[in-house]
This record gives structure tokens, sequence and C-alpha cells, in this order.
């Protein structure tokens, strides 16, 4: 999924993780060629809505969103001014979303 993802879209990580935690994740799971950039509050000691702001700046994106699971992630979207796709098979619950996902799968359908 995420390979044909890459391939239609620009994918970026932006985490509440320690410095080094995505750089281990990329590599373990070797996920590095799908993903552009990252950023994380180890990094740059900045909140999740100025380190998406980060990316966005630092990408030139024109349309992003945030996809997450938990209302952290969904105040760290609007804290940006970027619609939040709600994973609701992640790890929390979140009320307010501007789109949901039921599955990875579902982002195509809704981009």
């Amino acid at each position: 999924m995420l390979e044909s993802l890459s391939q239609k879209y620009k994918l970026f990580i932006v985490s509440n993780c320690q410095e080094g935690y995505i750089e281990a994740f990329y590599n373990y799971h070797q996920l590095e060629t799908y993903f552009i950039d990252y950023e994380n509050p180890g990094r740059t000691g900045l909140s999740k809505g100025e380190n998406i702001k980060l990316i966005i700046e630092r990408n030139q994106l024109k349309s992003p969103v945030y996809i997450g699971d938990t209302l952290g992630d969904q105040q760290a979207a609007k804290a940006a001014g970027i619609p939040f796709v709600y994973a609701n098979y992640g790890f929390g619950e979140v009320e307010e979303y501007d789109y949901i996902i039921h599955s990875l799968r579902e982002l195509q359908t809704i981009f």
C-alpha cells in the first residue's frame, strides 16, 4: 500500500517520538524509500502541529492532509490548518475529523 500511495503522493512522517526513532523505524522496516521527509520534537523541540507546518514549508506542499489515530493527531492537524484523516482502526478515539478511514486501503478512495 505504501508503495502504491508513494507513486501518487508525497508521503511524510510527523511523530511525537524522540530523535532517532523514525530513522530506526525506516531501517528496520526498510520503508525509507516511500517517504520524502520526516520530523519529530526530538530534532526540533517543537509541537507536532509546528512540525507539520515545518514539513509543509520545507517541501512546499499545496494541499497536505494529516492521517492519524489520536486526539493529539487531530489537534496537531487543526493547529497546522490542514484537513485530518482519522484512522479509526488505530489507538485512539476522535470525534472531529474531515475524513475517516477504516483501513489503509481506503486512502485510495478518498484521494
